[in-house]
């Protein structure tokens, strides 16, 4: 963002805080803990005491939207702020708008802000206010705003870059950012190092000064999640094949030349050339490989192999039920049947996808090697690991001929 951008931006922050404050109780102690935090003060604004701390929460979701929660909490360690507390509670409760109304005004200026400095149309909806007391364990009094900013982050691919809309935001003492994204992502990179990294979540504890291009956080989709659904789905796809396969040798399926022994009679002279047999011995003959019984109607163990062949082979042929490969299998299928090598657009066209599920499922299976890609222009092309080139070695020319 050029340096222009980002002090009109913060320059626009400081305004919305400072009209807060004209427009609320105009307490100095106040707009030292609010003012530096960039973002509007609460009904605290209402109080005679200054909220002992603040926690702001930016929840990144897959589109770029965000949901944020601006917790302002006094410690109630006197009767008289237990009574003002009290007091804001009751105000709340009985008129929500008046609250709500001038957070959202405020928040909507900060976002306009915001969308000016990046280019993304953004707006603040959804606005509510709740006030509770809360052990923590000293007891507290808690005024927490809620609302949805969208187009809060940026979406580049499939990667969520999120920090722009804050750019150069300052946090005094008091204030605490928290930026967190929901399951099914992981952590990429961050800038500056926070003061807490959690499963899903940085925190940064102020006193912070974040300079232009700060905060940054960039979140990616989690391919080891990817990796173990491709490792279930891949065992029980085993597992059907094996049952099924079993079950039609074992009760006398037709085999690849179509014939399907229907008694003891005429699966005889296949087993042992004679239609006298015994009874035991006919039986054996109608299940290919079955051990004991196949043995014992025919020594000559290897008259029985072509027939076995033939049936491992009418299983090895039958088609594939789509409605039994997961997404992964669905995806290493379709590049394979494009001779090794496709490009991720074609491959979300060709299954009905949205870019944001192909790049998904295709980042999982290049983190677990079943996939190789890499750029080609603006296009990322996908090819099997044992994809051969060709003798030039040169597939990047190659696809952007053929395709």
């Amino acid at each position: 963002m050029p340096r222009n951008d980002a002090s009109v931006q913060r320059t626009v922050l400081v305004l919305v805080v400072a009209a807060c404050l004209v427009a609320g109780a105009g307490l100095a102690s106040l707009g030292a803990a609010q003012g530096g935090a960039g973002l509007p003060a609460g009904g605290f604004d209402q109080m005679d005491v200054a909220p002992d701390d603040v926690l702001i929460e930016a929840t990144v979701e897959p589109d770029g939207d965000a949901v944020w929660e601006t917790q302002y909490r006094v410690r109630l360690a006197s009767d008289d702020e237990e009574q003002a507390f009290e007091e804001l509670r009751a105000d709340a409760e009985s008129d929500p708008e008046a609250y709500t109304d001038r957070f959202g005004e405020r928040m909507r200026a900060t976002a306009d802000a915001a969308e000016n400095s990046t280019g993304r149309e953004m707006n603040v909806t959804n606005v509510t206010v709740t006030a509770e007391r809360r052990e923590l364990p000293q007891t507290y009094g808690v005024l927490t705003y809620r609302f949805e900013w969208s187009n809060f982050a940026a979406v580049d691919g499939d990667r969520l870059v999120v920090g722009d809309a804050v750019d150069a935001l300052f946090l005094d003492e008091t204030t605490s950012l928290i930026v967190s994204w929901e399951d099914g992502y992981r952590l990429g990179e961050v800038s500056p190092s926070p003061t807490e990294t959690r499963d899903g979540a940085v925190v940064w504890e102020g006193p912070v000064d974040f300079t232009e291009g700060e905060p940054r956080v960039t979140v990616e989709p989690d391919g080891r999640s990817v990796g173990t659904l491709l490792l279930g789905a891949l065992g029980l796809l085993a597992a059907v094949v094996a049952v099924v396969g079993y079950r039609r040798r074992s009760s006398g399926a037709p085999t690849s030349d179509g014939a399907t022994p229907t008694s003891a009679t005429e699966s005889g002279p296949v087993a042992g050339g004679d239609s006298e047999a015994p009874a035991g011995a006919g039986a054996a003959g109608d299940a290919p490989g079955a051990g004991a019984g196949a043995t014992t109607a025919d020594p000559d163990a290897e008259a029985h192999e072509p027939e076995s062949d033939s049936a491992d082979d009418a299983d090895s042929t039958a088609p594939v039920d789509e409605d039994l490969l997961s997404n992964e299998e669905q995806v290493l299928r379709l590049v394979e049947d494009n001779s090794g090598r496709m490009k991720q657009k074609r491959v979300a066209e060709e299954l009905d996808w949205t870019a944001a599920k192909t790049s998904q499922v295709v980042t999982g299976l290049r983190d677990e090697g079943d996939l190789d890609g890499f750029r080609l222009g603006r296009e990322n092309v996908l090819s099997l690991p044992e994809y051969d080139a060709g003798p030039d070695g040169d597939d990047g020319e190659t696809e952007g001929e053929s395709e």
